[in-house]
């Protein structure tokens, strides 16, 4: 594609405070007019701890030297789209100046950033000049608001030019002595321009500057003062031809559109009118979709230029009449003029003020709603400095480094390319011949039916409404908002598309295209291509199309996909490949087993598959002629472009592949690795390791294989064999160097082993656990690590603006995730100091790392229960490994092996007993299995734990009767298997309506012979024994009954975990008592419950819900709480001086508080037109008896008012005076505003009129 030439625009400005977000948008959306590429900041005002509020959404890089957020500070910040190596940074702790060296395009660069004192200082410049770097080895570009007229005679516009400063004497001579350059005055000998206007002189002066390096001044194209806009300091911006090129511009839809009812009425018409003026039949319903899509990009392309045509053109006007009245200033000084000056500047910054306004309302009710909430907003905070995705260099064919934009996107072009070319050679009959020897499944008859089957427009529907919001578009740059917004209009076409495409094999032109994203995966080489993972950017038709396949065939592929393969399969899961793993590596051999594991590491396996191989593939599986057509026609004539630092390739075919980013490409790179598993299991030579009665061969998560080998040295030749034949009639390719190879026994030649292709390990890296040879040195390579990392985590988390809800929520989107992965697929046994070693790291984090005021228990409280939901770990530790342990249930030891998980097999294999009697029967000794599989012996030891800790029995209706190690006589009588088969599984299955049966009612259900009325007298003499009243049935405890749940079920973790918590929420009861003593109110148990559950649903702003559960749980420190902590702090409140501060005096009883609750009780009675008693249990708890006459709306537009009512009272916490009825009521209305926007967004404006109308309509009057 052909790429423009572009110049670096680079540009200084003096901006006068960026605290203020209102300001801050107008800055950004001045600069991002200026085209600024990298910006010079100068009196940015903010401290380090805020100086993520300098990123917005077109900033990569940020460089920051700060002071305080009141004076001085200076940033660099740099354009995304720049390819800027840094290198280096000084910074100033006097907020002064920032050096920032660094690398662009092989040139180095030096960029200094000034902000020089406001007074005569010399010393500054000398003591600056002295660090910066030699020009002779750099392109020096300094620049800033340097405080100094460098010529009184043409820098100024005054009557009566001064002296030269001192300043500017040493400036002077460091500018000429160093052969550095005032770039503007170089461009502009003769002219007069000035970049800051005193008010208080009513005078201009030049003093922000850039200075550059002989080397650099030649590539200088241009230097321009902007008009005085914002600041009182002019923008200056330098053109510098650095080489850089760009990409023409891609359209994409900016979903933003969608929130306007204008908008989708105007569309919704403009759909409708289209379709009535050229759906007529004479074309096809390709040809019309493709035509849509056009005119509706044009469309929506006039509707934005002509919104911003209007809101524009004032602007234009004010830009062009500013000039010429500055100009007339400076040459008379009329006061008229500046006056006229100043109306447009007011103007201007009105107009721009209206221009950001609807976008930063948007910004702020988001900060308002998502702030510190476990989503994006908070995760990019946690983050910190997203890494650029520029691509700063990369390696060239010959091995050489190239940093220029256009080389860069060629050298991924070639790549992927080429990767994309077939390599296969062979004949589609070998292909054939080849799976057909291996006898491969075939799905059922009806599954086919319904694979094949016509799309429906429900299909459609479907797939769109399953797809998330705010993915990336394809080429198109249609998003999936468009399609969900206008889906029952042009539905009906896409299905009518589609079945046009299948008729004619073939779909439109646009459907094809895709652009190819590149991510670089973890801890690899930036510089090499193939480092990058490429994430196809499809068109979201396509996508649909392709979701409405993969929606089918997962419905019957574990049918014909062996349960060796996990990944992507419904109802499997990754856990139970590494419990197979770990079994196979740890469970007990005899001395002469030789075992070993090789896991596979294959190149670009889905960028590798032959497409001749997948369409033979689907049609040897049977899943029908249909289906094969259609997965054909999506690879009939791909195309794609490749995507770097803006740079977008010119479009090139794809040959091979299954792309990353469409829907049913996992499901078919499953399908073409299946024979490889087959074929492997097949082999006759490739000796497999027998544990548990079955043959363990391979395993695998997508492309992640490994091979379980016995006598690897005879093993071995045969499986490199049947790979390199796969590979040539698949494409699949290895990397040997990078696979790994881990036998379980010492007596390997050494020599052969250093004869391997790949490497030999004592541990093995299986899809994230590291797995070594000896089961004790499992916590050490995984939790050991993750503790360390938690530990740099919070370290890093500690400057963020966090509340203790945005603290307890990083936890939950970082910390959590990370942990639980290993406990779903590390069973081992984790004491109880790993847990207190984990709170030692977070509480104080949570904390920010001040005094506790209140247990952990009750932080961990669901907010149901009025807690903070901070995760439990060992709860979620015990919930991951009852996950696991619910296999046990039906691993039985003649339970056939098909019907269980290949690990369960291995764990089942024990002596004396049955797993489900160990989940459900008497307690055996750890001791007794002391040889035994240590995966077996370290889950019964988490389980004997849960089971103490909750004083769970060990014998209830769960309890197995067969197999039981409790009962002795199931153990050497198979008469109780006959029992199973019958029916009659556990001991609740002796219970006829709810009463212990009989032996004749026994013998009428389950059709139980005569002879075996002993042993009913056995086991009727076992449960007596072991339940007290077992004559009653007793349901099992709810621990044990979530056990029962269906394997598969989601949320089996989640459930656990709130089972967990419900056993052990703490008390509260003595939170209570303290405000019924402190209020001499008695509080009902369903008020405090209502007081709990209202934290929660008080307000939709966490910061808000912060508020609520402090004040409930009396975390506040009043008065006489410090006296007890500080004997000579007084313990009377600060306002009144005569009453002692209790928390409910401070809250309620003292009479500047209680004077503005009148109030604010007041105003509620007004507007909603109802007497509203004055209540200090609404006001503080937010719920009272006295609220159940109120509807639930007003309840919560009540919460809401008492939530910032209580806000204001903290305010003034430690003043004398007490809040204001106005400063609640201005936050009152901001809320409500913020309240407006969400309901908007959300699509729900009514449902906002319904809770606030008679709030709004008050305001509004009141007004």
């Amino acid at each position: 594609m052909t790429s423009l030439k572009k110049h670096l625009n680079i540009l200084s400005w003096n901006v006068r405070g960026l605290n203020d977000i209102v300001k801050r948008s107008k800055v950004f959306a001045h600069l991002n007019c200026l085209h600024a590429d990298i910006l010079f900041l100068q009196e940015t005002h903010i401290k380090h701890s805020c100086a993520h509020r300098l990123r917005c959404r077109w900033i990569g890089q940020m460089y920051h030297s700060t002071f305080s957020s009141k004076a001085r500070g200076v940033s660099i910040l740099i354009r995304k789209n720049i390819p800027f190596n840094h290198l280096s940074t000084k910074q100033d702790i006097n907020g002064r100046y920032l050096i920032v060296t660094g690398t662009i395009l092989e040139k180095h660069v030096t960029f200094v950033n000034l902000y020089a004192p406001n007074f005569d200082d010399p010393h500054f410049f000398r003591s600056l000049f002295n660090i910066i770097p030699e020009v002779d080895s750099t392109h020096l570009i300094i620049g800033g608001d340097f405080n100094c007229i460098l010529d009184p005679f043409m820098d100024r516009h005054s009557p009566s030019p001064p002296k030269p400063s001192n300043s500017a004497t040493v400036l002077n001579n460091l500018i000429h002595s160093l052969n550095i350059f005032d770039i503007w005055r170089l461009h502009h000998p003769t002219d007069k321009d000035y970049s800051f206007f005193s008010n208080v002189h009513n005078s201009y002066t030049r003093i922000d500057y850039f200075l550059t390096d002989f080397k650099l001044t030649p590539k200088i194209l241009s230097s321009k003062y902007h008009n005085i806009l914002i600041s009182d300091h002019s923008p200056v911006s330098i053109a510098v031809d650095f080489g850089m090129e760009t990409s023409p511009y891609s359209w994409r839809f900016n979903p933003t559109l969608l929130n306007e009812d204008h908008f989708k009425e105007t569309f919704a018409t403009h759909i409708a009118e289209f379709l009535t003026l050229n759906d007529k039949g004479d074309v096809s319903d390709s040809t019309l979709w493709e035509a849509l899509k056009a005119v509706i990009r044009g469309q929506v392309i006039s509707f934005q230029a002509e919104r911003k045509r209007q809101r524009g053109k004032r602007l234009s006007e004010i830009e062009t009449e500013l000039p010429v009245l500055e100009d007339q200033f400076k040459l008379t000084s009329s006061n008229l003029t500046l006056a006229s000056i100043m109306k447009l500047k007011y103007e201007y910054n009105t107009l721009l003020s209206e221009q950001i306004s609807s976008l930063l309302l948007k910004i702020k009710q988001k900060q308002f709603e998502l702030s510190d909430k476990p989503n994006r907003l908070l995760a990019r905070q946690l983050r910190g400095i997203q890494a650029s995705r520029a691509i700063k260099s990369i390696k060239l064919k010959s091995g050489t480094l190239t940093n220029k934009p256009t080389e860069i996107n060629n050298v991924f072009r070639e790549f992927y390319q080429e990767l994309y070319s077939s390599q296969s050679s062979v004949d589609s009959l070998d292909i054939t011949n080849f799976l057909r020897s291996l006898g491969l499944p075939k799905i059922s008859e009806d599954a086919k039916e319904n694979l094949n089957s016509d799309i429906t427009l429900e299909e459609v529907s479907t797939a769109i409404r399953s797809f998330p919001n705010g993915k990336a578009a394809g080429p198109d740059g249609f998003c999936i908002e468009f399609y969900k917004a206008f889906s029952n209009q042009i539905g009906p076409l896409m299905l009518r598309m589609f079945k046009n495409s299948i008729e004619n094999k073939k779909l439109p032109e646009t459907l094809y295209s895709a652009n190819i994203a590149l991510i670089l995966k973890k801890d690899k080489d930036s510089t090499d291509p193939s480092s990058y993972r490429p994430i196809s950017l499809l068109g979201n038709d396509l996508k649909i199309f392709t979701k409405i396949l993969a929606n089918r065939l997962s419905k019957c592929i574990s049918s014909i996909i062996h349960e060796d393969q996990t990944g992507f399969i419904p109802g499997r899961f990754s856990f139970h490949n590494v419990r197979r793993l770990m079994n196979i590596v740890y469970k007990s051999k005899g001395k002469h087993d030789k075992i070993a594991i090789l896991a596979l590491d294959a190149y670009k396996a889905f960028d590798s598959v032959e497409w001749s191989y997948i369409i033979s593939t689907i049609e040897e599986f049977g899943l029908g002629q249909n289906f094969s057509s259609w997965v054909e026609m999506l690879y009939l004539c791909p195309s794609a472009s490749v995507l770097t630092n803006n740079n977008r390739s010119c479009p090139f075919p794809l040959h091979r592949g299954t792309r990353q980013g469409c829907p049913l490409s996992p499901l078919l790179f499953a399908i073409a690795m299946e024979p490889l598993a087959i074929s492997i299991r097949n082999h006759p030579h490739i000796f497999p390791v027998t544990m548990g009665g079955i043959k363990h061969q391979i395993s695998l998560y997508a492309d992640d294989v490994l091979f379980f080998l016995s006598e690897p040295e005879r093993s071995l030749p045969f499986l490199f064999d049947l790979i390199r034949k796969f590979g040539t009639l698949s494409g699949y390719t290895v990397n040997w160097q990078k696979s790994e190879f881990m036998p379980l026994y010492d007596t390997m030649d050494p020599v052969y082993a250093n004869n391997l292709p790949f490497r030999t390990v004592s541990e093995l890296k299986y899809l994230g656990i590291t797995v070594p040879r000896h089961f004790k040195s499992l916590y050490e390579t995984n939790y050991k690590v993750m503790i360390d990392n938690l530990k740099s985590d919070v370290e890093t988390w500690r400057v963020l603006p966090l509340t203790m809800i945005g603290r307890v929520n990083a936890i939950k989107m970082v910390t959590l995730p990370r942990f639980l992965y290993l406990f779903q697929n590390i069973p081992i046994f984790l004491t109880q100091l790993f847990f207190k070693t984990l709170d030692s790291v977070i509480m104080p984090f949570i904390w920010g790392y001040k005094a506790h005021r209140i247990s952990k228990a009750h932080i961990c409280k669901s907010k149901d229960v009025g807690g903070l939901g901070l995760p439990c770990f060992q709860h979620y530790y015990w919930a991951a490994n009852l996950r696991a342990l619910m296999y046990w249930r039906s691993a039985y030891p003649e339970t056939l092996n098909s019907t269980i998980p290949a690990w369960l097999v291995i764990e089942r294999d024990i002596q004396d007993s049955s797993l489900p009697a160990l989940l459900f029967a008497e307690n055996i000794p750890i001791r007794t299995f002391k040889k035994c599989n240590p995966i077996v012996v370290n889950s019964l030891k988490i389980w004997y734990k849960i089971r103490k800790v909750f004083k769970l029995p060990q014998t209830c209706s769960l309890t197995p009767i067969a197999y039981n190690h409790a009962f002795p006589p199931s153990q050497i009588d198979k008469t109780f298997l006959s029992w199973r088969e019958n029916g009659i599984v556990s001991i609740g299955d002796l219970y006829i309506n709810n009463v212990f049966a009989s032996f004749a009612q026994l013998r009428q259900k389950f059709g139980l012979p005569p002879s075996h009325f002993f042993r009913y007298l056995q086991v009727r003499s076992y449960v007596k024994s072991n339940l007290p009243n077992f004559e009653t049935y007793k349901p099992p405890e709810h621990l044990y009954y979530c056990m029962t749940s269906e394997l598969n079920m989601k949320g089996l973790v989640s459930n656990f975990v709130e089972c967990l918590n419900d056993s052990r929420v703490p008390p509260t009861q003595h939170l209570k008592m303290s405000w019924e003593k402190d209020l001499g109110i008695d509080i009902s148990e369903d008020s405090w419950t209502e007081a709990l559950r209202g934290i929660k649903s008080c307000s939709i702003s966490s910061n808000f819900q912060l508020i609520q559960y402090k004040a409930v749980h009396r975390l506040h420190y009043s008065r006489t709480k410090l006296h007890s902590i500080y004997p000579s702090v007084s313990p009377l409140c600060i306002k009144c001086k005569s009453n002692e501060g209790t928390l409910a005096h401070l809250f309620w009883f003292c009479p500047k508080i209680c004077k503005f609750w009148s109030e604010v009780f007041c105003f509620y009675s007004k507007v909603l037109k109802k007497d509203f008693p004055h209540d200090p249990l609404v006001a503080i708890l937010g719920w009272a008896p006295s609220l159940e006459t109120f509807s639930f709306n007003q309840i919560q537009s009540i919460q809401y008012g008492m939530t910032i009512a209580k806000k204001a009272i903290l305010l003034m916490w430690n003043k004398e005076s007490g809040p204001k009825f106005e400063m609640w009521l201005a936050e009152f209305s901001r809320v409500l505003h913020m309240e407006k926007i969400r309901y908007e967004i959300a699509g729900k404006p009514n449902k906002f009129l319904q809770i606030w109308k008679s709030f709004m309509e008050f305001l509004e009057g009141d007004d």
